[in-house]
């Protein structure tokens, strides 16, 4: 995807990617300027409610974390996970099963895991909680989930086979990144430099930051209408949210 070019009075169009770290969550804002320029710029945030409140002029806001879940029983992946998992073939076991919505109230994972629940699911429980508690259907409209293999498998035509923490994975989702970009590429060199040299990795890692922004580029990929659905049946959960997974 190049940068297009639009009218030069129109207003710059935001978007932001939402990766959970260790320090909370991992924002990357993504602007395009009227001309199709792209600037991008990140932020550490240990809430997701002041990200929403900050961010008001966001067009679409993908994030890498559940939304819509079953309300109880045995953890077990739902539609949309199953479609995500086919498209990303050997890659699939980056899409784990999501806990229920009973199991966000655990205070231990033993119980968990004898209902199926993964142990790196279990730890991710705190940030599948407070965005729950947050979203509802009007909301979703606006922030929604994704997947960031999905994202470099958009940008690439094939899953990327290397982990996202060794070094061979880092940067072939580097390179994927400039080339989807296009003539904006340079900014994320310059966006790597200042994230290596301000943040910890007790706060948050590349890969962290690599899988923000490939969410910052489905989500502006999402707003020029090109994004890609994972959907199936049942659509959406109880409480009417979406259980849906776009890229």
């Amino acid at each position: 995807m190049g940068t297009d070019r639009r009218d030069t009075h129109e207003s710059p169009r935001v978007v932001l990617g939402i990766d959970g770290c260790r320090a909370g969550w991992l924002a990357v804002r993504l602007v395009e300027a009227a001309g199709g320029r792209l600037t991008l710029d990140y932020a550490l945030h240990p809430r997701f409610a002041p990200i929403l409140e900050q961010h008001l002029d966001a067009a679409a806001i993908a994030v890498d974390m559940p939304i819509g879940l079953y309300e109880s029983g045995r953890a077990r992946a739902r539609p949309c996970d199953q479609i995500a998992r086919q498209r990303l073939g050997r890659r699939a076991c980056c899409v784990f099963i999501p806990p229920t919505r009973a199991m966000l109230c655990a205070e231990s994972y033993a119980p968990l895991r004898e209902q199926g629940l993964s142990v790196q699911a279990y730890h991710l429980i705190p940030r599948i909680r407070e965005l729950d508690a947050l979203l509802t259907p009007d909301l979703q409209a606006r922030v929604w989930e994704s997947h960031p293999e999905l994202s470099f498998l958009a940008m690439t035509g094939a899953p990327i086979a290397s982990p996202k923490r060794t070094e061979a994975g880092q940067a072939v989702r580097m390179d994927a990144l400039r080339r989807a970009l296009g003539e904006s590429g340079d900014a994320l060199a310059s966006l790597m430099a200042a994230f290596r040299q301000k943040v910890a990795p007790t706060h948050a890692g590349i890969d962290d930051l690599l899988d923000a922004c490939a969410l910052a580029w489905s989500a502006l990929r999402h707003i020029r209408g090109k994004s890609e659905l994972c959907l199936g049946d049942p659509a959406h959960d109880a409480r009417g949210l979406q259980m849906a997974i776009r890229y």
